[in-house]
């Protein structure tokens, strides 16, 4: 069994590495090609996905041309492969011209991580078509998957399976500030994320630590932190931070449930360019863009999002979060009891009669 896999971020690697430790339980002989990075560089793929870290509407545009060549040369070089199956993991806009051209191929496509099309730009259902199994993180999700061409799953979020790892009952008073895993978010949101801190932290009672996950992406937080004393940068797991740590300040995105399991007080931050925001905010369906927030249906984190992400705002949602500690505690352990295991067991199975039939 010779599988095609695209990562295009961690929260990706450690989704895919899940799948693939699973699939080979079940499968003999299993080998991989592909793009990813983290836990996945144990099965030898390439690390080399810098055009797949380009986000929002402008640099995507800007860069269609390198972009789309190197998709094309992904595809030629799974046919070429010989790949049995392909797994895209989130990143659709880049994978769903995959998944339809290894369909045509007659190669069973794999997507994990649901499209948010309940919170923007629902049109992209369209896609699904080209998708034969859709693994969903949440089961809310299911009821948007009817165009997948064979059947949707729910298979649970992996990094609930870790919460033993975020767990701690003792917290110093160290802030974790995640400004995001990829360039343009570190350069977007860190610097009103360091102001905000320092804001709050006027009398010096508490020191601000950021995990990295890419050494590169350390020296870029390093330059930018170099002049502020109680703000330290570690190239560590982000549960070794935040187990540590009494309040958070994260970009949106999977960082928001690695709070939730840690039961952090959190403020989420995000900003972009203004054209991006612009367009977005017209695509937006719901409420709440933080993954919490959208499981309570309410605001459990508060959310300041590109004019309202400001130093003031980052500082004062700090204080009010440590303020009222043991109330904002009891609503995040409301919503982190929603939370189920991973299940891959059901997939796998469906997966394993699809091949040998």
């Amino acid at each position: 069994m010779k599988i095609g896999i695209i990562s295009a971020e961690p929260s990706g690697d450690l989704l895919g590495s899940k799948l693939l430790s699973v699939l080979e339980q079940k499968f003999d002989d299993l080998t991989v090609v592909g793009v990813g990075s983290g836990p996945l560089s144990n099965y030898g793929i390439s690390s080399e996905r810098s055009l797949l870290e380009i986000m929002g509407l402008v640099d995507p545009i800007i860069n269609y041309s390198k972009i789309t060549k190197f998709r094309k040369k992904l595809i030629k070089d799974f046919i070429k492969e010989e790949i049995d199956i392909f797994i895209g993991i989130d990143a659709p806009d880049f994978n769903f011209e995959i998944h339809k051209q290894m369909q045509k191929e007659g190669i069973k496509t794999i997507h994990v991580v649901c499209p948010s099309v309940w919170a923007w730009r629902p049109g992209r259902v369209k896609h699904f078509k080209h998708v034969d199994y859709m693994l969903c993180l949440f089961p809310f999700e299911l009821e948007y998957c009817a165009n997948v061409r064979k059947q949707a799953f729910c298979i649970g979020h992996p990094l609930i399976d870790e919460k033993e790892a975020y767990e701690n009952q003792f917290k110093d008073n160290v802030v974790c500030i995640m400004p995001g895993s990829r360039k343009s978010e570190i350069k977007n949101n860190l610097d009103v994320m360091i102001d905000g801190f320092n804001q709050f932290n006027f009398e010096e009672n508490f020191r601000a630590v950021i995990p990295v996950y890419k050494k590169e992406d350390k020296y870029l937080i390093q330059h930018k932190i170099q002049d502020h004393k109680f703000i330290t940068c570690e190239h560590v797991q982000s549960a070794e931070v935040l187990k540590k740590s009494k309040a958070a300040v994260v970009c949106s995105g999977t960082a928001t449930l690695e709070t939730l399991l840690a039961e952090i007080p959190t403020t989420v931050v995000y900003k972009t360019n203004w054209f991006n925001h612009f367009i977005l905010k017209r695509l937006m369906l719901s409420e709440f863009a933080s993954i919490p927030n959208i499981i309570a249906d309410e605001e459990v984190f508060l959310e300041l999002i590109q004019s309202e992400a400001t130093s003031e705002n980052i500082a004062h949602d700090l204080t009010s979060n440590l303020a009222d500690y043991e109330f904002r505690q009891e609503m995040i352990k409301s919503v982190k009891d929603k939370l189920t295991q991973t299940n891959l067991g059901d997939f796998v199975e469906r997966l394993y009669d699809d091949c040998r039939s």
